[in-house]
């Protein structure tokens, strides 16, 4: 949530510092026909305001993201607003706003912030002094809070860590003698109200910024423990987030809650209080990537891997002259930029392997409402800069066919991969596409370089930001492209290019699988296994194969993955019946069904010398022959799991053999001479010997000691004849 108000003033400034760029084109956009079938992976944020300018009724921005293929939006559920006072609920504008988000086909992630002033601790500034209020008229469309913070003094109350955090998440009651866990108890309200509407809740927004937050990282922890469990009471199949981390500021503050959540013994009972980590990177296309990765690396130190979750990025605009006269100033670019950037970071996001994407914003909600050109008059508020993909009177800007295309062609991929070239070339390839294979390729350098591109069909389209396409041909097995110089060079320095030139999308059309077929399964030489497979495909040409492996009737279990062989060795690790299956994928991405499994029967077996050295009377049950105790005669049996010889017994005092055995476990049975008998004798003796898989003669090598049958106890049976 871009909260911070730029004036525009400070704008001028950071212009001055910078080159002047070439200002884009900010004639009428057309857009692309509207986005219907998509898989889900976009969202846009606070799509659901109404015109700013009250012409237009009802929710304006909503159809134009779903036609732009968005189908997320995230928004506030202001405590302040729906708890305005203990125990006094407001849920009417928020209703109507979940109910017309969900009619419409749009999916929620919901945000739970905002600490109002009755519930507020430490010394803070009220909520009626430190907020610009987005009101509209009754309060209906359930307006957006943003606390202005001043550079010192107190904080906001509603930055503030609730009244009774640290008392048990459900302590609703003051019988006890304590405070009422006054989060814990809003938190289940709204997830339970919205229990069959919203199932993705957001913890917070930027908590590492003070201007969201401005408790301790520990104070966080414990506000998601809270969260996670009220969330999990009210709507066990609910996805709770970790708050969106802004990340610079404080590019430690999420592994300090980690350190935390980490450190709680009932942590791993409840997924560590999180099951996705969300993230808010803005302005530079590559930081999707490289920043993501060292997140996700940091995650991985202190608890499992979980998903990450972009929900929020964007880029705000400069030289849109038809809302406001600006300069260049740090961080912004120009609208054909800002174009590139969302097709950028799309793709790095999935590369990045980001499960969600949401674009801020919709649109720009910009403060200057009545229009005179400033946004310091009294019924000013919102936006001080331009990030919408449309603008507040709805007209488009270029960022908004760029999120069509990616909308409408980077979808549902098997997998995607990245590849940074040494010229400055970047490609993100997107393998098996309801279209193909995709590749999107931007040149992160301002100087214009022709690419060579290695092709895996003779011709493709390429299509632009625009979602202009046309047909390309290779020539010797690449297609030739000219990708234009990156030019937003408004970041730390002149030279720093925060966005990559034009992108462009190369889809070579194959989409029909490839098949597989497990040849042959023999056994060579017991464990070994050697497996053959094959495959076929009627374009692209195989690539490569996945093959799993099970025993029996249990789980597959994968043994090769894209692997460009078509016959290897398996090791099995006992007796039984193993299976294999194989799948392939082509140069495209594409990857077919499991093939028919083939089967064989594998019996392990391993040379075994056993040796009993001594059978004895083991006086003391030390296991060790002493010196006054007996040596005895005994019959000895090799039993195998079902209890039969598993080669002639034999009678003696010792005995020693080489045997050619299956692998598995084995009973030596020592009974003594003349057994059964009263006492004083010797007992039976049972010992385990395992058989295990292996090449090499196995060698086993023991003494049997029998105990002492010192007594006997005799029960008595009775019998009892005729109906009970």
């Amino acid at each position: 949530m871009r909260a911070r108000w730029m004036p525009i003033a400070a704008i001028a400034l950071a212009a001055a510092l910078l080159p002047a760029p070439v200002a884009g084109d900010a004639g009428p956009v057309t857009p692309l026909p509207p986005v219907t079938d998509t898989d889900g992976f976009a969202g846009t944020c606070y799509s659901f305001y109404p015109d700013p300018f009250g012409q237009v009724p009802g929710r304006p921005f909503l159809p134009l993201m779903l036609q732009a293929g968005s189908r997320w939006d995230r928004f506030d559920f202001s405590w302040h607003q729906l708890e305005p006072r203990e125990g006094q609920w407001n849920f009417w504008a928020q209703d109507r706003l979940v109910n017309d988000l969900r009619a419409a086909g749009m999916n929620i992630l919901g945000i739970l912030l905002w600490t109002p002033d009755w519930a507020a601790t430490g010394n803070c500034i009220t909520t009626t002094q430190s907020l610009h209020l987005d009101l509209y008229p009754s309060q209906q469309h359930a307006p957006v809070f943003r606390p202005t913070v001043a550079p010192m003094g107190p904080p906001p109350c509603m930055t503030t860590p609730p009244r009774g955090l640290y008392e048990e998440w459900d302590d609703w009651t003051t019988a006890d003698g304590d405070p009422v866990n006054t989060w814990g108890r809003f938190v289940y309200t709204v997830a339970y109200r919205y229990r069959n509407s919203v199932k993705h809740w957001e913890v917070w927004n930027e908590p590492d910024l003070s201007s969201f937050w401005s408790g301790t990282s520990t104070d966080y922890a414990q506000l998601l423990k809270v969260a996670y469990r009220a969330v999990k009471a009210a709507c066990p199949d609910c996805t709770v987030l970790f708050g969106g981390i802004a990340y610079y500021e404080k590019p430690n503050f999420y592994r300090w809650v980690l350190n935390q959540l980490k450190s709680d013994p009932e942590a791993p009972a409840h997924n560590y209080y999180f099951d996705a980590m969300a993230v808010h990177l803005y302005h530079r296309s590559s930081s999707i990537y490289d920043v993501t990765q060292v997140i996700r690396r940091g995650m991985r130190e202190f608890v499992p891997d979980r998903p990450i979750w972009l929900t929020e990025t964007g880029s705000p605009v400069w030289d849109d002259s038809s809302v406001i006269s600006l300069t260049a100033y740090i961080w912004s670019a120009t609208m054909n930029e800002a174009a590139a950037y969302v097709i950028q970071s799309y793709a790095n996001a999935r590369a990045a392997g980001i499960e969600r994407y949401f674009f801020f914003r919709a649109h720009d909600d910009y403060c200057d409402k009545n229009r005179d050109g400033d946004c310091n008059d009294p019924g000013d508020y919102g936006m001080g800069e331009l990030f919408g993909l449309v603008r507040d009177d709805r007209t488009l800007r270029p960022a908004y066919v760029a999120f069509q295309v990616a909308t409408t062609y980077l979808v549902s991929p098997t997998m995607v991969t990245s590849v940074n070239y040494s010229g400055g070339v970047r490609r993100v390839t997107f393998w098996g596409t309801p279209r193909g294979k995709i590749s999107v390729l931007w040149n992160t350098l301002p100087i214009t370089t022709v690419f060579s591109y290695p092709a895996t069909l003779p011709t493709a389209t390429l299509v632009d930001r625009w979602g202009v396409t046309r047909t390309i041909t290779a020539t010797g097995g690449a297609y030739t492209l000219t990708l234009p110089g990156a030019t937003a060079h408004n970041g730390t320095s002149p030279s720093d290019y925060i966005i990559g030139g034009e992108p462009y999308l190369v889809i070579e059309t194959d989409t029909v699988p490839p098949t597989a077929t497990v040849r042959s399964v023999t056994v060579s030489r017991p464990p070994t296994v050697t497996v053959s497979w094959e495959g076929a495909d009627d374009a692209a040409g195989v690539w490569g194969y996945d093959v799993q492996a099970r025993e029996g009737a249990g789980a597959w279990a994968n043994w090769l993955t894209l692997t460009t062989t078509t016959r290897s060795e398996y090791q099995v690790s006992r007796t039984g019946l193993w299976c294999f299956r194989a799948r392939a994928w082509d140069w495209a991405g594409n990857r077919g069904d499991w093939s028919p499994e083939v089967c064989a029967a594998v019996t392990l077996t391993r040379t075994v010398h056993l040796t009993v050295e001594a059978v004895f009377g083991d006086e003391d049950g030390d296991g060790v022959q002493g010196p006054d105790e007996p040596t005895l005669t005994a019959t000895l049996r090799l039993l195998d799991p079902a209890e039969r010889d598993a080669i002639t017994p034999t009678v003696g005092t010792s005995w020693e053999f080489t045997a050619t055995l299956p692998v598995g476990g084995y009973t030596l049975e020592a009974t003594p001479e003349g057994w059964p008998s009263p006492p004083p004798g010797w007992l039976p003796q049972r010992i385990p010997v395992e058989v295990p898989s292996g090449i090499d003669v196995e060698e086993v090598r023991l003494s049997v000691g029998l105990r002492p049958h010192r007594a006997s106890v005799y029960l008595p049976v009775v019998l009892r004849w005729g109906a009970p």
